[in-house]
């Protein structure tokens, strides 16, 4: 008889990164039930995970003896972050969207074989009320936990997108860090994520070839180079970083993620340069700065390869979708850790 798996509940499950993460770290375990309320993302989700029991509803409908019959050991989560942003309002446990975070807490004491939680949210919710109710809820139901405020730079990937996230085990400490810690760096030795050292450029990351009418589906319109040139976030190939995409990618251009120099034998500098002089946008046409794709994000974010979208999966939504998803090697690291 084989080893039995682990169970994994995946609240505001979201396209699936969760999921990839568990899948990646290979520790024998496998999600029964998924829930979120967002039909675009479910769609995406059940187009990649066929197999898994994945339900459209508010987490506030699941009550403590639904969950205690699917018999979870683990919880991985990542709930709404908008009370939390720095663009948002902050407010924190006063926002509607934190009730069915509330709810959860309510249920966690009576979960009988729930003995492992792994959350991921925003920087920002490590200063939050709802922060300090999670915290307290744990300990009172004899969970041992850890904070982290990580970015997937630290793990050698040339993105950056800095996150909090906290791992909680019942009955026994961790043997790293005090519990007022909050790690901004992986344990030494922790992480085995396969990621060759030469690989930190963004070059690995990209889609190897476009057709013409491809490309020009993601080139930035002229109208937003004139407007925006200034603080767009420009990267080449070679460059071993780049900007957090969010949600709004491509729709704003300020503080959205960065945009790529597609044809790297031209000198940005010059052609910049030479646009700066007489405005004339033409100077600009042979960067062929474009947006990154939605595979190309997805590929920096940590999804695998054969990891796809729906057909009728609009461009828009496909970009917000992964804005609101999480890099999949952190969670996956950060798995591993949890479970040892």
């Amino acid at each position: 008889m084989g080893e039995t798996k682990l169970r994994i509940l995946e609240l505001y499950s979201g396209i699936g990164g969760m999921h990839y993460a568990a899948e990646l770290a290979n520790v024998g375990a496998e999600v029964v039930y998924s829930v979120d309320i967002n039909t675009s993302a479910n769609e995406v989700y059940r187009h990649n995970f066929k197999q898994t029991n994945q339900q459209s509803r508010n987490i506030e409908s699941l009550s403590a003896n639904e969950i205690n019959k699917l018999k979870p050991n683990v919880i991985m989560m990542s709930p709404p972050c908008q009370p939390f942003t720095r663009v948002g309002l902050k407010l924190d446990v006063e926002d509607s969207r934190c009730s069915s975070f509330l709810h959860l807490l309510e249920v966690l004491p009576h979960l009988e074989t729930v003995s492992f939680v792994l959350m991921e949210n925003v920087v920002g919710f490590e200063t939050s009320e709802m922060r300090n109710a999670f915290t307290k809820a744990l300990k009172s139901c004899g969970f041992y936990f850890r904070e982290f405020l990580l970015s997937p730079v630290s793990l050698q990937i040339p993105n950056s997108r800095n996150r909090y996230y906290l791992i909680a085990k019942k009955c026994t400490n961790f043997a790293f860090g005090t519990e007022t810690d909050i790690m901004t760096a992986f344990p030494s030795n922790s992480c085995d994520v396969n990621m060759p050292v030469e690989q930190r450029t963004l070059e690995p990351y990209l889609e190897k070839s476009f057709a013409d009418e491809e490309l020009a589906r993601y080139l930035l319109p002229a109208k937003t180079l004139m407007k925006y040139w200034r603080i767009l976030d420009v990267r080449q190939r070679s460059d071993i970083s780049s900007c957090c995409f969010t949600k709004a990618y491509t729709h704003y251009a300020e503080g959205t993620g960065s945009v790529l120099q597609h044809d790297s034998s031209e000198s940005f500098r010059e052609k910049f340069a030479e646009f700066e002089k007489d405005g004339n946008i033409a100077h600009l046409k042979p960067l062929q700065l474009r947006y990154f794709t939605p595979r190309e994000i997805a590929n920096l974010m940590g999804f695998p390869s054969h990891f796809s979208f729906p057909e009728n999966t609009s461009l828009r939504t496909r970009y917000r979708l992964l804005g609101n998803s999480l890099n999949v090697h952190v969670v996956s690291s950060l798995f591993k850790i949890l479970l040892e």
